[in-house]
């Protein structure tokens, strides 16, 4: 009963963080357009995979894909934010590759109907790596003081939030249903919990985008 409720609120913060994102999308600068654009697919995404699931009980080829996508979009959008990208379009080649790995992994290792566990464990990586660095160039850019008023901050704090947790998860996801059989819908409660948080503080960063944007200019 408790995991059902925690599925339902993470879809009820989904559709929040969508709703919002849509009602700020005019005021978005160009590297926010492209978050919200990753909250629309990943409601989308999420609504094709209930259907999925009931009428064919397996949508984890869905989520193969929908990785791959989900990845070329933030490495869009690191790609807009980080200066020494937006020179060089670093973030679209990490893209690039990125895709290309999780196709020869869906192709040649762990398959369409199997959970991508490795490509995620890559993924976790290099958003945590590169949310690590769009930092570095921020706090060279900004005074820190002012920092926490730019909406960029929150984005990125709010990735580094869910894939600092989730990405051990992701990439040890098949050990621990082995291990703790029946008692892993724990983990999954938890990683629908983080899902939770993520998006609600999206909504919020969203609603609060044009005071922040005024403060920092």
């Amino acid at each position: 009963m408790i995991y059902y409720l925690a599925y339902f609120a993470y879809y009820v913060s989904l559709l929040f963080a969508l709703v919002c994102c849509l009602y700020r999308y005019k005021v978005l600068d160009a590297a926010s357009k492209v978050l919200a654009i990753l909250v629309c697919c990943a409601f989308v995404n999420e609504g094709a995979a209930f259907y999925l699931e009931k009428k064919y009980h397996n949508n984890l080829p869905l989520y193969a894909i929908y990785c791959l996508i989900e990845f070329f979009i933030l490495c869009l959008y690191f790609n807009k934010i980080i200066d020494v990208f937006i020179r060089r379009n670093f973030g679209i080649y990490i893209g690039i590759f990125g895709i290309v790995l999780g196709a020869l992994n869906i192709i040649f290792v762990q398959h369409m109907n199997n959970l991508n566990s490795y490509f995620l464990l890559f993924e976790g990586l290099s958003v945590i790596g590169m949310s690590l660095f769009a930092f570095f160039r921020l706090l060279l850019k900004y005074d820190t003081f002012y920092l926490y008023k730019y909406p960029h901050f929150w984005f990125i704090s709010i990735l580094i939030f869910f894939w600092s947790i989730t990405f051990i998860t992701w990439g040890l996801y098949d050990y621990i249903n082995l291990k703790l059989g029946h008692r892993a819908w724990k983990i999954n409660f938890g990683i629908l919990t983080v899902g939770v948080i993520t998006y609600v503080s999206f909504g919020c960063v969203f609603l609060m985008y044009p005071k922040l944007r005024s403060i920092n200019e």
